[in-house]
């Protein structure tokens, strides 16, 4: 049964012919080419594709160089910033090891001492003999008859 439909479907489908090409009415035919005409269009192709790859290749290298050249040029400037950050450490230290010498001298503890807290040079110094408390038996104190 399925036969018989589809026998009746295709005789009431209208057929269309096919449309000539815009170049069969202007005289051009199609023609078989030969092996040297095959063989040389696929030189062309071939070529083509190189070319093509050896751009992309080429294009690929400009673009990883600009990046590198991006990368590197933003490392000098950090690197820069860190030099002049250490430069300016550099020379605040060498400002207070300059400051500390001068808080240190003994002309200015002397004359802080004795114009600010009102001290004065001894007229003679007491020396204290050092006693060893690990000596046994020796003592600075007198005896004392029992």
């Amino acid at each position: 049964m399925a036969p018989a439909r589809a026998a009746r479907l295709a005789a009431t489908v209208p057929v269309e012919r096919p449309v000539a090409p815009a170049d069969a009415a202007s005289g051009a035919r199609l023609t078989v080419l030969g092996r040297a005409e095959l063989e040389d269009r696929r030189l062309r192709r071939r070529a083509r594709f190189v070319w093509t790859v050896a751009a992309i290749c080429v294009v690929a290298a400009l673009v990883i160089v600009a990046a590198g050249q991006a990368f590197l040029a933003a490392q000098q400037v950090h690197l820069d910033r860190a030099q002049q950050q250490l430069a300016t450490a550099v020379a605040k230290d060498q400002n207070l090891q300059l400051t500390r010498a001068q808080l240190e001298s003994p002309t200015r503890i002397l004359s802080f001492a004795e114009h600010k807290l009102g001290m004065v040079v001894p007229s003679y110094v007491t020396y204290l003999v050092p006693v060893d408390p690990n000596r046994s038996g020796t003592s600075s104190a007198p005896k004392t008859a029992t």
